[in-house]
């Protein structure tokens, strides 16, 4: 199938594989109703975060990586392409794996971080990642695509070939078709809207403050707040990873029969060790209720917690 290129401002004109994941309500970045205000030209496009930076960064090494490895060619274009007969549908490949006997196949690359990645390891990819590619591939009109998940960091890759799924394909039509229809037709995003697939999510739940909280709007403090999100994702990505390399130590010293081990320049110990005794207040209160135990409970220095709330999700598209 002869792709249909366009131009970079055409892009505007439709839904792209980034933005199906929200149509069908399963982005973790992005709500329905945000992509509908994006596409209705009231609200920017999401800024480039810098987990977007990398990506940009690291597709070039991870495409290379990915020859080397499978030997496969690749062919790149910086054009967008719209589906011949869904005139609302379009999609930037990241590459296209060429050369092969059947046929043409369009490649996805993702550089996660160390939490995404690990997770990818573990549980499989998440779905918002197979909507993405069966997107591109159908667009492209292609019967086949690839997944390249490179993590820098590790300098590990994790790559296998995906079919075209019809029946994915025909939920983005169904869906995607509605939800363009909205953009063209109605003014406001409508709340009773069944089109999309719900999601359980869990909001954050933020205590009500006694004080009077007061908004600041200034550069400083918008630079200070990205760092600090930026900080604690990568916290989030470290322990995701120690929890990963812990559990594998432990699977090893267990086939080896080791409750002491060392090599690669660590030593590690998984000794038993007996629990600790506490007193507990709670019970020795039940057995002797004649006895006032407030005295004996002693007071601690005020403390001033600094407690960050992330408030409901702006548009950012992470990984």
């Amino acid at each position: 199938m002869q792709e249909n290129f366009i131009d970079h401002e055409a892009r505007k004109s439709g839904l792209g594989s980034s933005d199906m994941p929200a149509v069908l309500g399963v982005s973790p970045w992005v709500r329905p109703e945000d992509l509908f205000e994006i596409k209705k030209g009231r609200r920017p496009e999401p800024e480039e975060s810098p987990a977007m930076k990398r990506g940009k960064v690291l597709e070039a090494v991870a495409a290379e990586l990915y020859q080397e490895r499978t030997g496969r060619k690749l062919w790149r274009s910086n054009q967008t392409i719209r589906h011949r007969n869904y005139n609302w549908m379009l999609a930037h490949l990241d590459r296209r794996i060429v050369g092969e006997d059947k046929g043409v196949g369009a490649l996805e690359i993702k550089c996660p971080g160390l939490r995404t990645f690990a997770k990818c390891r573990r549980e499989g990819l998440p779905y918002y990642y197979l909507v993405q590619l069966q997107h591109q591939m159908d667009v492209a009109g292609y019967e086949w695509g690839a997944f390249a998940v490179f993590n820098s960091e590790l300098w590990e890759m994790i790559y296998f070939d995906v079919p075209r799924d019809q029946e994915l394909i025909d939920l983005i039509h169904e869906k995607g078709a509605e939800f363009w229809n909205l953009v063209q037709t109605e003014e406001f995003y409508p709340a009773d809207w069944s089109g999309v697939e719900k999601t359980e999510t869990r909001p954050v739940e933020i205590p009500d403050a006694k004080q009077k909280i007061i908004t600041i709007e200034s550069e400083e403090w918008a630079a200070a707040v990205e760092r600090l999100r930026d900080a604690k994702e990568i916290l989030t990505e470290a322990q995701a990873l120690e929890k990963e390399a812990q559990a594998e130590l432990m699977k090893l010293m267990e086939a080896a029969g080791a409750a002491a081990a060392e090599g690669a320049g660590a030593r590690i110990y998984w000794i038993p060790q007996a629990g600790r005794k506490t007193f507990d207040v709670k019970a020795f209160a039940k057995a002797h209720p004649e006895i006032n135990l407030a005295p004996f409970y002693k007071n601690g220095s005020e403390t001033r917690p600094f407690r960050p709330y992330f408030l409901k999700g702006e548009a950012r598209y992470a990984e």
